[in-house]
């Protein structure tokens, strides 16, 4: 049937900073473009971890570059803890200065100091 090639013309794919290894847990899908243009080609990864540039020594990878899609879901599982931080401390800073305006703001009892003064309460 022959040879054909596969190439993409997605380079953004595995973008890496220099001096940092590429690291995704998600699955992710990498669409080819195939020679024999009756034929699609798809490369499916997951898990993966690689040393593109700078490579110290064998079997040691630098310092991980997380994928957008593993750090999208970082922030899902990261964003309702912060949320909720924010939302509580906010409840607690309401209810403060209501119970400090309550405290300024109550009208005092004055208890009469002559016996005469009584007679006009109640």
């Amino acid at each position: 049937a022959g040879k054909h090639t596969a190439s993409s013309h997605q380079l953004s794919a595995l973008v890496t900073p220099a001096g940092k290894s590429y690291e995704c847990q998600a699955q992710q899908t990498i669409s080819l473009i195939s020679s024999d243009h009756q034929k699609s080609v798809q490369l499916l990864l997951s898990e993966v971890r690689i040393q593109p540039f700078d490579i110290a020594a064998d079997f040691v990878f630098s310092e991980e570059h997380k994928c957008p899609v593993d750090q999208r879901e970082q922030l899902e599982e990261t964003l309702p803890l912060i949320l909720g931080l924010i939302l509580g401390l906010v409840i607690v800073i309401t209810l403060c200065v209501y119970h400090i305006h309550h405290k300024l703001t109550a009208n005092q009892v004055q208890i009469p100091r002559d016996r005469s003064q009584y007679k006009h309460m109640g």
